[in-house]
């Protein structure tokens, strides 16, 4: 999901602040291209959040698997 960006009214703004048409034309044009392209979103947030979460949820079983095997085995050897 992208993010709207209104580059019409942001070169709109600018004229109105005193810009020339085409300075204003083109920093808006600018700012979608390279500024609003590497802004974060709440989805990519949540999507980045689950992903670490399942990871962590993995590597918890893992470790928790691999502890309980090296625990029976130690029974196992003692008795």
């Amino acid at each position: 999901m992208g993010i709207a960006f209104d580059t019409l009214g942001y070169s709109e703004r600018l004229q109105t602040a005193g810009a020339s048409k085409q300075l204003a034309d083109e920093h808006a044009r600018l700012a979608r291209d390279m500024i609003i392209a590497d802004l974060v979103t709440k989805e990519d947030l949540r999507n980045a959040l689950d992903l670490a979460l399942t990871r962590q949820t993995i590597q918890f079983g893992a470790i928790t698997a691999i502890t309980a095997g090296l625990l029976f085995a130690a029974i196992s050897f003692i008795v």
